[in-house]
């Protein structure tokens, strides 16, 4: 049955156990007055009376007794959907983000991210959702609850944050912030738990590996085009092999982020070879005789298994340096895969990456291709959306899990081919502080709530 947008309020009523509707709701959820009927929030649930509000037949408030409001744990009043589903009557979506890293401060209840989750809950506004942040460490699995962070307006018209025990939800969004994070023996609790909770989907679990990406996708033919060679846990005859090939290759760490510990290796005739990388002192080079000496040096202090070797790609340049193309894309409430925001990346003076933390600087996307391509430009817009997708499709394919949003690094080449160097389950918004991004980030967010609210089969 379809759902219905109503707004909520909450009735004084300590006895019963129940829930008034307009004339006009029950013909559309087919109820008869007094029915007896099961109210249902996230994972909890209440047998109720169903009562008719014969003052306000066509109104689309609904009421709930304070009795029904807290054997629920209805967080607050306000804008809500109401559907029925077989012989109950359910009320949200109730959607969930879990993280680590909360504190009791009512002023900056998740420290110095704060403000990134401060702007997601913000996405919530006419939505009709309940919307809240929460740690492993604040289930209760026994009573099915939850006490968690809500964002709420204030009769001033600003926002403050509220801690409230609400049900579970119908649907968890998945923000455990580092690889390190995720080994915490409560992180690994709540994960297992919440696999064998009935019907509570999750999205985006997990980080990607560079290694499982590329054998994820270089077999598919689909996608295989978008894929520079690369191999694991490189020997240096690899490297020697790569460089005949490519003038170019770059040396990554299989579970890095943010261009952390990338290494730019060139064969430079005539003097050898060349490595770039950078330190917390900066960019560096270094130029050997042979190769072997370099690969010796690379690899003094770092394990060899950790890395990949891949193929360098001679990136087209604006103003002399390269660029690539942060694709922040989203399922929306159609389940299907849309680009928000396509953002151009430019190289720092001497950086090996195109990463902001190395120098680099952040460009609209079809601000970058109308300059390269003039009227062009719309033709390579399409060709790096069409890639972004085809690559967001077959990596949800391939890992079986849900997936509602994901970060692509794609490049272009001086030929026009594009590539996807990285793909990430947990892409930052580091691109959306730029002004002129400012309708693409609230779009991205609001992606987050419409695919949360399909999951949750609202």
């Amino acid at each position: 049955m379809e759902t219905t947008r109503v707004r909520l309020r909450f009735l004084s009523h300590p006895d019963v156990c129940g829930i008034v509707l307009p004339a006009n709701l029950f013909q559309k959820l087919e109820l008869r007055s007094n029915q007896k009927i099961t109210v249902m929030l996230g994972k909890k649930e209440m047998a109720a009376t169903v009562l008719q509000d014969r003052r306000n037949p066509d109104s689309n408030v609904i009421k709930v007794t304070s009795l029904l409001r807290q054997e629920l744990g209805i967080p607050h009043a306000g804008l809500v959907n109401i559907k029925r589903e077989g012989d109950a009557l359910r009320i949200g979506p109730s959607i969930g983000i879990v993280t680590t890293g909360l504190r009791k401060d009512p002023r900056n209840p998740i420290g110095p991210r704060t403000s990134f989750f401060y702007k997601l809950l913000q996405a919530q506004e006419g939505k009709g959702v309940f919307y809240f942040i929460f740690s492993p460490h604040d289930v209760d699995w026994n009573n099915h609850t939850v006490d968690a962070w809500f964002l709420r307006r204030t009769k001033k018209g600003g926002y403050v944050w509220r801690k409230l025990t609400t049900a579970m939800p119908d649907v968890v969004y998945d923000r455990i912030p580092s690889r390190s994070a995720e080994k915490h023996e409560a992180v690994r609790e709540f994960k297992y738990r919440l696999a064998h909770f009935p019907h509570t989907p999750v999205f985006n679990q997990g980080f990607f590996n560079k290694w499982n990406v590329y054998q994820m996708l270089s077999p598919n033919p689909e996608v295989n085009q978008y894929i520079p060679e690369t191999y694991s846990s490189p020997s240096l005859q690899t490297i020697r092999n790569l460089l005949r090939k490519y003038p170019t290759i770059y040396l990554k760490p299989k579970n890095g982020s943010l261009g952390y510990g990338i290494i730019k290796v060139v064969r430079a005739p005539g003097k050898g070879y060349e490595a770039y990388y950078h330190t917390s002192a900066g960019n560096v080079k270094r130029t050997f005789a042979k190769l072997s000496s370099l690969y010796q040096h690379l690899f003094r202090t770092r394990r060899v298994s950790a890395y990949l070797a891949q193929q360098g790609i001679p990136l087209l340049t604006f103003n002399g340096r390269p660029f690539d193309f942060r694709v922040h894309l989203h399922k929306n409430q159609q389940n299907q895969w849309v680009v928000s925001c396509t953002a151009a990346k430019v190289a720092g003076s001497g950086s090996v990456t195109t990463h902001v933390r190395t120098g680099g600087t952040v460009i609209p996307g079809d601000e970058l291709l109308r300059h390269l391509f003039g009227r062009h430009e719309q033709i390579m817009s399409d060709r790096i959306k069409e890639a972004a997708i085809r690559l967001a499709t077959a990596i949800e394919q391939a890992k079986g899990t849900e997936l509602g949003e994901l970060g692509l690094d794609i490049g272009i080449d001086t030929r026009g081919q594009v590539w996807m160097f990285e793909a990430n389950s947990k892409p930052g918004r580091s691109i959306f502080k730029h002004a002129r991004l400012k309708q693409a980030d609230q779009e991205s967010r609001r992606l987050l709530v419409d695919y949360s609210c399909y999951l949750a089969n609202f």
